[in-house]
Order: structure tokens, then C-alpha cells, then sequence
């Protein structure tokens, strides 16, 4: 899946936009410069601007459409004679075979192979057409160590035994059609890795034994990378790296050594020769002018094939003149400035590159991270001059290896892009304090607010109608309701108008009574709800008629009342009901 590159669609809205007030007649000197900028025709120009939702306004041709075959049918002729070929190009379905493939399957109209090859043609079907390759446009890097290209193939002039040292490849003995053969030798194979920079075309190059692989890739890389001797001027870490999509150039583990080194990895599509034509070149500069010796030199390791390597490289990018540059290849290198020359780490902080990702760090109270780094122990970082810090934010943190211990903070701006600032560790004394820290009783200083204190700050103050800080935390000291006269929280409710709704017809359920009875009182419990209720109401008289009525000391409650009733109406006895009735 293809992702599409927003930069180019903005461009583009942007150019339709000025085509659109420009009208027509007007357009020549934009489509000229969008061209220009672009490197693209006319024709492709109004096809991508097609795609943002341009139309040129041009008249379609009234014969457009008349012939009697269709687009379709032409393409399909077409592409049953190229999905037949082999992959080495070899056609094995004619046109006229083709066609009437299509004529059987009723997707093609009766005409002789001759007028489906000329539409096919017209319609830039034909397969002498799908088969031409596509275009390509010559790229240039900036400088020196700018862009790198990396390749590896197996080195098939020679192959080496353990016990009889290096052997010239017999081709009438080893190749695609005697795969027997060649699987002989599949674990003595000697893999070849090149690497060249784009600018110079200086070149380095490394053998390995058997199969590419991770392993081998990264230590070619750092070989790459350091600087191997005062012969040899090119070092340093390429920018942009270019190789193709090999199992080993794009494992995770690569990938992210390239991140941590700040490089731009690209991995170009398979089978497309063109995209590391410079790399291609080296490999056939090497085969041609040092492999073609080993025919006549005994090599009896891989350590000698390398030492051996590197005497001839040595020799070639400082004697031979580049056909484009006009220089030999140390030469143009040794243009490099300062700014385009990035040193390379230790081997040993790259080796644990290859496995260094970053970290979730979570910012401390006084704005510092802390992380610790394989050979430098715990550290602290100062984060206060990152935009957008605050206390117990989560960031992102990974050694920076060009200045270590030095650490790169990963954040992420407004507009969603990564942004990466480099802290350097907290200076301490010989106490273990920071040392531009205030000194007690000499000086008073604050931590300076961050966006989020100014923001929360702004939102206190208008919640509450306050000038300051100060006048809002009074008001919340004060129990003032926040956005009082602003904010009318029962709008929410009211907003909704709630209709009156029909009574629906329904079955009444019959519930069967229950009574639930109280649990009984004692004497003194009884008297004192009674004579709470009827006050100076209450006799001696009374209590002995409760005691007379209750004979084993139990009042129900329910009788509370009907007492009640009667002492109030001057009655001797109260009226009393049955216990359960």
C-alpha cells in the first residue's frame, strides 16, 4: 500500500486554486512553473491535478468514443499478452491469439488483430508499450556523506573452501541450470557488500561469509562509518541512506540503529535497478577491476580477501578520475564542510544503538527526567526550556550518540510532528547538589510557569470574573459558583421540550394487603408516647388502667392512638381494637 505524499497534494490545491482565479487563457505561466517545480509534463501535471478535483474545461472531441472497440476491450487484449510472458520477458501470446481469447469470452468485438493492435496502440496498450520501461528522472545529493547507497550480492567470480583457500567460480559448473551444484557451495558462499557515496562515488567495500544477514549488514555499516585510516578520508554518517528491501536492510534492528543515528533510511522498491544505479555501478567496478585479479592471486582466507580489498580500494578512490566529477574520488570527499561531517560514535555506544530504543520518561516536580546510560551511570535532565512541559508529563527519551551523555527528549508540537530537543545532564558538586541551584538564605527563586500554569491560570481566572490569580482563589475559598452569570447550567434541562403524554390502557394488579405488625411496648415505653401526646392529660389513674388492660406487659402499638382519643376526650377508657384485627 502506497501512501500519498501530502506535501505534493497541498502543492497541488494550491495550484488549482490559482488556475481557477487565473481563467482561461491565463494558465501558460502557472503550468509552466508548477511543471518546472514538479519535473513533470504538461499532461502528467493535469493528471495529478485531476486528483485534488481539477478540471481543465476542455472540450471533449465529438468523434471521441466512435470507434468499435472499446478502451476496455484494447486493454484487455493487452493485458492477456503481458500477464502471459515469463519473467524474463519472453512473449508467449500473440495479439491474434489474445484477441480472440477475448472474442470467445465475449469481451471483444469481431476485428481483425491488425485494427485491435493499432487501437491498442492508440490507447497506449499495445504490449511493445506496457512493456518499455518507465521512465526515470536523474537525482542529485547536496554534498558529500549527504546521500549513501548500500547493496550486497553474492560474489559469484569466486567462492572459498575451508581447507583449500580461495576458488575461481567455474561458470560452466555453477550456475542457475545446475542448482545442484550450487547448492554445494551454499555455506561457502562469499557475500559481498558495497557501499557508495552518491556525491563523490567514493567507495568501500567488505566481504562476509554466507548469507546476508543483519549480523553482517550492521558490522559493514560500522566499518562504514568510522575512521579506518589516514589513506582513507571518508567517514563519518551519511543523512540519507538508500538500499533495497532485503530481509536484512529492513529488520527492525537496522531500522532502528538508523533512528537513533538521525538517518533518513529509504528502502526502494525491488527489481528497479535505476533507484541504486550508483551502487550497481560500484559492484561492476569491483567485479571488473579487483575480482578479475583473484583469477591470478592465492587468497587463502577471508581476512586475506579483505586485507587484500582494502589495498586495492585504497589505490582506486585516490588514483582513478570519476567520469562525472572529473576527480578522483578522495578528492571530491575531502570537499566536505564541518556541518556535513558528522563523527561517529564509539564502536561500542553504536553496537548498543542497535538496541536502544526510546524510553517513557515521566517529568519530576522540578522539571528533570531522569535516565540512565550503559557507561554513564544515572543521570538527570533539566526539561524546563521544552515548550509545552509541565509536571508528571510522559516524553519520550533515547541517548543522543553524537553527544553522549547527552539525551534527545522526543515530544510531539501542535501540528502532530515530532520534535526532538537535546538536554544535557545536571552539573552537581562534590554534595551531590545541583550547582547553579539558589543557596539557602542568600536567594529566592521559582520555577517559571509552564503552558500548562498559564492556561489553568487563564481558566481560573475567567471562571471566577477575577484579575488575578489571587481574586479567583478567594472566590473559591468563598464557595462562589464558578461561571456564575456566565454559565446557565439549567439550559441543559430547559432546552428540552417534554411532551404531556396520553394515559395508555393497561390491567390494574391486584396486590394481596399485608399488615405488618409493630412489635409491642412495655408499660413505661407506652406511657411516655401517650403522655408525650396528651401532656398534663396523663394520671397515676391512667397508668393503672394501662397495667389492668395489658395484664402480661405488653402494649401493641397500634392501641397508642385510640388511648390517645380517649384521654384527650375526657373518656375514662380508651376504645381499644383487637390485637390482629
Amino acid at each position: 500500500m502506497t501512501h500519498p505524499n501530502l506535501a505534493e497534494l497541498d502543492y497541488l490545491r494550491q495550484i488549482a486554486a490559482e488556475l481557477t482565479e487565473a481563467g482561461h487563457g491565463k494558465r501558460g505561466p502557472i503550468i509552466k512553473r508548477a511543471c518546472g517545480y514538479l519535473a513533470i509534463s504538461n499532461a502528467e501535471l493535469y493528471r495529478r491535478l485531476a486528483k485534488v478535483g481539477f478540471t481543465s474545461g476542455r472540450k471533449t472531441r465529438s468523434d471521441k468514443g466512435n470507434t468499435v472497440v472499446s478502451t476496455e476491450a484494447a486493454e484487455l487484449v493487452g493485458g492477456l499478452v503481458i500477464n502471459a510472458m515469463s519473467k524474463t520477458g519472453k512473449k508467449r501470446m500473440s495479439i491474434k491469439q489474445a484477441l480472440e481469447v477475448a472474442q470467445d469470452n465475449g469481451k471483444a468485438p469481431v476485428v481483425s488483430a491488425a485494427t485491435i493492435s493499432r487501437i491498442m496502440k492508440q490507447n497506449m496498450c499495445h504490449p511493445a508499450q506496457l512493456t518499455a520501461p518507465t521512465a526515470h528522472i536523474r537525482q542529485r545529493s547536496l554534498h558529500p556523506n549527504h546521500v549513501w547507497q548500500i547493496d550486497a550480492s553474492i560474489c559469484v567470480v569466486f567462492y572459498l573452501k575451508h581447507k583449500v583457500g580461495l576458488h575461481v567460480m567455474d561458470e560452466r559448473e555453477f550456475y542457475k541450470n545446475k542448482p545442484a551444484n550450487l547448492k554445494k557451495i551454499e555455506k561457502d558462499r562469499v557475500i559481498r557488500y558495497v557501499q557508495i557515496d552518491h556525491t563523490s562515488g567514493s567507495v568501500y567495500h567488505e566481504y562476509f561469509w554466507r548469507s546476508e544477514n543483519v549480523e553482517n549488514l550492521t558490522n559493514f555499516f560500522f566499518s562504514c562509518i568510522q575512521k579506518r585510516s589516514l589513506k582513507e578520508p571518508m567517514h563519518g554518517v551519511p543523512f540519507i541512506l538508500y538500499v533495497d528491501r532485503g530481509t536484512a536492510n529492513t529488520s527492525g534492528m537496522f531500522k532502528n540503529l538508523m533512528a537513533r543515528l538521525g538517518v533518513e533510511f529509504i528502502a526502494h522498491d525491488t527489481n528497479n535497478s535505476r533507484a541504486k544505479g550508483s551502487v550497481e555501478q560500484g559492484n561492476n567496478l569491483i567485479e571488473t577491476n579487483f575480482e578479475s585479479l583473484l583469477s591470478f592471486k592465492s587468497v587463502d582466507s577471508i581476512e586475506e580477501l579483505n586485507a587484500f580489498a582494502n589495498e586495492w580500494r585504497i589505490m582506486f578512490n585516490e588514483t582513478k578520475i570519476h567520469s562525472r566529477t572529473k576527480r578522483t574520488r578522495n578528492q571530491v570527499w575531502s570537499m566536505i564542510r564541518p556541518e556535513q561531517l558528522r563523527i561517529a560514535p564509539s564502536i561500542d555506544l553504536c553496537r548498543e544503538l542497535v538496541t536502544t530504543v526510546p524510553v517513557s520518561r515521566t517529568v519530576r516536580g522540578d522539571l528533570t527526567v531522569q535516565h540512565t546510560i550503559k557507561g554513564y551511570g544515572e543521570k538527570f535532565y533539566s526539561v524546563k526550556h521544552i515548550p509545552s512541559i509541565y509536571v508528571g508529563a510522559k516524553v519520550d527519551v533515547v541517548v543522543n550518540p553524537y553527544r553522549a551523555p547527552d539525551i534527545d527528549v522526543l515530544t510531539t508540537n501542535e501540528h502532530g510532528e515530532q520534535v526532538i530537543y537535546t538536554c544535557v545532564p545536571d552539573q552537581l558538586d562534590i554534595f551531590g547538589q545541583l550547582e547553579d541551584a539558589p543557596v539557602i538564605g542568600q536567594e529566592i527563586r521559582s520555577m517559571p510557569n509552564s503552558k500548562v500554569d498559564d492556561v489553568r491560570n487563564r481558566i481560573m481566572k475567567q471562571a471566577y470574573n477575577a484579575t488575578t490569580r489571587a481574586e479567583a482563589t478567594k472566590a473559591i475559598k468563598n464557595r462562589t459558583p464558578a461561571y456564575q452569570g456566565q454559565i446557565d447550567v439549567t439550559k441543559i434541562i430547559t432546552k428540552h421540550d417534554v411532551p404531556d403524554y396520553l394515559p395508555r390502557a393497561g390491567q390494574q394488579m391486584e396486590i394481596q394487603a399485608q399488615k405488618n405488625q409493630l412489635p409491642p411496648l412495655n408499660y413505661i415505653q407506652a406511657a411516655k408516647q401517650i403522655k408525650g401526646l396528651v401532656g398534663d392529660l396523663w394520671t397515676a389513674e391512667h397508668m393503672q388502667m394501662l397495667k389492668t388492660t395489658y395484664p402480661d406487659g405488653n402494649v401493641p402499638q397500634e392501641d397508642i392512638q385510640s388511648w390517645v382519643d380517649r384521654i384527650q376526650s375526657g373518656g375514662n377508657k380508651p376504645k381499644l381494637k383487637v390485637v390482629g384485627e
